[in-house]
Parts: C-alpha cells; structure tokens; sequence
C-alpha cells in the first residue's frame, strides 16, 4: 500500500477527529484480547500491501507514541467490517510480536485498545450542526483527553491538531463580514507562515502545480522553446521533478503520433469503396490489435474521437 502524502493524511485525520468516517456503533464489537479461536491469517483487502506507518521503541526501550503509530493502527482498522475487531487486533499483534518486546508491545496494545474506544466514542458523539468547527474540534480534543495523556495526545494528534487549528482560524476570517477582502488575505497569509514547514509545504503544493501550469502556458504562447520549458519547470518545482515531467511530456507526444498514425489508416480503410462494411470493421480492428496493446485500446476511443 502506498503510503499517503502529509497533506491528504492531515484532511484525513481531520475528518476522522470529528467523527465523520464510518464507525459501526454495535457495543458488541469492543476490542479487547482476541477469542482464542479468532482467526489471524490476513484480510483479504491487505493482502499485497504493505502496513502504513511504522512502530519504533525510544532510547529507553518504551513504545514511541507518534503519528506513524496511529497511521499503522488505522492500516489495520481499515478492514473493519471485512474483519471483527477481536480479528484485527489478533492481526495487528502477530505483526507487532515480530518488532517489539514485550514491554512496549504491551503498551501498544493497551494504546491500540483505548485508541479503538476513543473511535467509537467520538462516532457515538451528538454534535450540534449549529456548532462550528472551533467548537466541534475542542470537543473531540476534550473526548481524547478521556482516553490519552497529554503526551499521548501530542504524539498521535499534534500536527493534525496544528492543522486544524489553521482550519479553523482561516475559516473565521473569511467569514468575518469587518475585514475587506485584502484584509482577509493578509491575515490568512500572515496564518500560512505560522504553519509548521512540512504542513506549509504540503498545503503549497497544488497550488504549485496551478501557478507552473498557468506559468507554462504563457511560455508556449509567446513561443518559448523546450529549453525554456525545462528552466521554467526546474525552477518552480525542482529538477527531479522537471525531468519526471519531460519524460511524460516524450510519452504523450509518442501517443499521440501513434493515434494520429491510427486515425489516418483507419480513414483510408474507412474509405476504400472495395471493403465492404463488415470487412471495414475487420481491417479496422485488425490496424487497432496491431498497433495498441489492450490495456492502450481502452483509452483509445476518446482519443479517436476528437481527431
């Protein structure tokens, strides 16, 4: 499984703070220690994939509580109703055995215990629809202080926590009918610069690939070359990913010679009087079979169409 980028984990977690992924509410599915007869082979819709996140012990030999932790929790929690939670904390503790002694693997199934309740908590939390986001996130931050100590906390929700935080504070300004919009845009840039600098760089990250786009755009109009095109590229978003794009930019082109090659064969059989309509379509199919593997002619019609 690959793992998630910081900004699609931080919306995320986000949305699993406030309650909002699926959570079955059945009290007869709590974790706890595993039947002796629950099964342990793996889940079907993990075979293939490897665990998200990562579980590490200090200098002192005690579990490291951080995010990587509840990324690997949630690996396993993603098959529940694939799986019963007495099956996915039997899983997750074979896969824990093999990387922990006993000390911190006891830690981290009493962790992955009250982190399950914690879920089923904040799933089972009414929250007014009138309350906004400040107040529905000190809510859940209130709930995890229930089942975590503050460095707990800190560990599997700080920068989700800073994140939010952001959220909602952004939020507010926009919605803040005395400030004039170049005034809503100073204080929510003043707000971007306060982020951490992985959050920032993740939040700035679409936003790149907009302004490289719009940037390449006015190149090509004013006639700029491939060199240019390259300068440009490398510039706003760094070398490796200058050459990445080169590279697709080659594929493309080969693609689409290959089509316009098709379309122009394919308009000369379509053509030819001496075919009738059933050997018209053979010999089309044919050219297609020869020249796109199955997996290419699958795309292949949209293409066909707009030439």
């Amino acid at each position: 499984m690959k793992r998630r980028g910081w900004w699609s984990m931080a919306l995320l977690a986000g949305c699993a703070a406030l309650g909002w992924l699926y959570w079955p509410a059945s009290t007869d599915a709590q974790a706890g220690p595993p039947d002796a007869g629950a099964a342990i082979d793996q889940a079907a819709s993990l075979r293939g994939t490897s665990p998200d996140g990562a579980v590490r012990v200090d200098g002192a030999g005690a579990l490291r509580v951080d995010q990587e932790l509840r990324r690997l929790f949630d690996y396993y929690l993603a098959t529940l109703g694939e799986r019963t939670l007495p099956q996915i904390r039997a899983e997750l503790q074979r896969h824990l055995q093999t990387r922990l002694p006993a000390k911190p693997l006891a830690q981290a199934m009493n962790l992955f215990d009250r982190y399950v309740a914690y879920r089923q908590s904040l799933a089972g939390m009414a929250v007014a629809a009138s309350a906004d986001l400040s107040q529905r996130l000190a809510r859940a931050r209130a709930v995890r202080l229930q089942y975590f100590s503050a460095a707990e906390v800190a560990g599997l929700f700080g920068d989700e926590d800073r994140y939010d935080a952001f959220t909602a504070q952004r939020l507010a300004i926009l919605a803040d009918p005395s400030l004039s919009a170049a005034e809503k845009q100073r204080r929510i840039a003043l707000l971007e610069r306060q982020l951490p600098p992985e959050l920032r760089a993740a939040r700035e990250e679409p936003v790149k690939h907009l302004a490289l786009a719009e940037a390449e755009a006015a190149l090509r109009q004013r006639g700029g070359g491939e060199q240019e095109l390259y300068q440009l590229r490398a510039s706003m978003v760094g070398q490796a990913a200058a050459d990445r794009l080169s590279e697709l930019d080659r594929e493309q082109a080969a693609w689409r010679q290959r089509v316009n090659d098709f379309t122009r064969e394919r308009a000369a059989i379509l053509a030819n009087g001496r075919l009738s309509a059933k050997q018209q379509q053979q010999a089309v199919a044919q050219l297609q079979a020869q020249r796109f593997s199955a997996q290419e002619a699958l795309r292949l019609p949209g293409f066909v169409a707009s030439h």
